[in-house]
C-alpha cells in the first residue's frame, strides 16, 4: 500500500446556520487519507461522520479550512449513501448506469461495456435490463455500488452502506469493498457494525464533530491508556464485538494472545496454539 497522501483535510470545520443561531457540526478536522488505505470511520449517531463524509466527497464545503485531493480520476470520490433509493434515477438498471455516466462526460460508445463490468463485478449482470423498482434492497445497493464502479473513482466513500441489509447482502458488499481495496482502491467505510472492522487498515473514531482516535482496529479494541481504564471502543459507548469480547476474557484469566485476534477465525487459530 501506498503512504501517498490522497486526500488531506486541513483544520476542515463546517458550520451550520440553524434558527438557533450558527452551529458548528464539524469541529476543525486534520486528516490524512493515504492512497489505497482501508479506513473505518465509526461514532454514535449524530456524531458527524454522514457529514464530515460529505465533505470528503465535496458535496458540503467547509466553512473553514481546506479539501485537498490528488487523484487524478475523474470525479475522485464517490459515495455510497445508506439508502440506495436516493442515488437511483434511471427507470432500468442500465439507464441508471448510463445516467450517471453522462453526467461525468462518459461516452456513448464506452457506456455499455463499462456497465457490463460494473454490473458483473456486483453480481448483477443477469439484471441489467430489469426495472430498477423491481430490485431487492441489498440489489439496489448493488445497483449503487455499480453507479461509483463504472465512473472509476480513486476514492469510494461508503455512509453505513451494510446497514439496512440482510447478513448475506452485507456480506456481498463487504466483499466487494474488499475487491476494490485489494485493486489499490482508496476505500472509507462508514460503520456502527463493529464486526466489520477486521478487514480495514485503520479505524477513526468520532465524537460530537470531532476526532477522537485514530489507529489500527487492535489499537482500537484493546489499546488501554492505563491500567482499568476503557478502551478507545468503549469510550464511544459501544460494545466490542464477540470475539473481541472473548480475546478480553481470556486476557482476565491469564492467557495472553498476541496479536489479539478481531475474527472468529483468528481466534480458533490462537487458542488451538495455546
Amino acid at each position: 500500500m501506498s503512504t501517498n497522501d490522497i486526500l488531506k483535510l486541513s483544520q476542515a470545520a463546517l458550520t451550520l446556520d440553524t434558527a438557533d443561531g450558527p452551529r458548528t457540526v464539524l469541529h476543525p478536522v486534520d486528516l490524512q487519507i493515504h492512497e489505497g488505505e482501508w479506513i473505518a470511520l465509526v461514532g454514535s449517531n449524530g456524531c458527524g461522520k454522514s457529514t464530515l463524509a460529505k465533505v470528503m466527497a465535496g458535496l458540503q464545503p467547509p466553512t473553514y479550512g481546506t479539501v485537498s485531493l490528488t487523484a487524478e480520476d475523474q470525479p475522485p470520490v464517490q459515495l455510497v449513501f445508506q439508502n440506495p433509493d436516493t442515488s437511483i434515477i434511471g427507470e432500468t438498471v442500465y439507464e441508471d448506469l448510463c445516467f450517471v455516466m453522462e453526467n461525468y462526460g462518459v461516452s456513448e460508445e464506452q457506456m455499455p461495456a463499462r456497465a457490463a463490468e460494473a454490473l458483473d463485478k456486483v453480481g448483477l449482470a443477469n439484471r441489467i435490463h430489469a426495472p430498477a423498482s423491481t430490485l431487492s434492497g441489498g440489489q439496489k445497493q448493488l445497483l449503487a455500488i455499480a453507479g461509483c464502479l463504472v465512473v472509476e473513482p480513486a476514492i469510494y466513500i461508503f455512509d453505513e452502506a451494510t446497514s439496512m441489509l440482510d447478513p448475506m447482502s452485507r456480506q456481498t458488499i463487504l466483499s466487494i469493498a474488499g475487491k476494490l481495496h485489494r485493486e489499490g482502491k482508496t476505500i472509507i467505510w462508514i460503520t456502527q457494525l463493529l464486526d466489520e472492522l477486521a478487514e480495514t487498515d485503520r479505524v477513526v473514531g468520532m465524537e460530537d464533530g470531532r476526532l477522537v482516535f485514530d489507529g489500527t482496529p487492535r489499537e482500537f479494541f484493546f489499546q488501554r491508556p492505563q491500567s482499568g481504564e476503557r478502551s478507545s471502543c468503549e469510550q464511544l459507548g459501544f460494545t466490542p464485538p464477540y470475539t473481541v469480547r472473548v480475546v478480553q476474557q481470556l486476557f482476565e484469566q491469564g492467557y495472553i494472545l498476541n496479536p489479539p485476534p478481531l475474527t472468529p477465525e483468528e481466534l480458533s487459530k490462537a487458542v488451538s496454539e495455546l
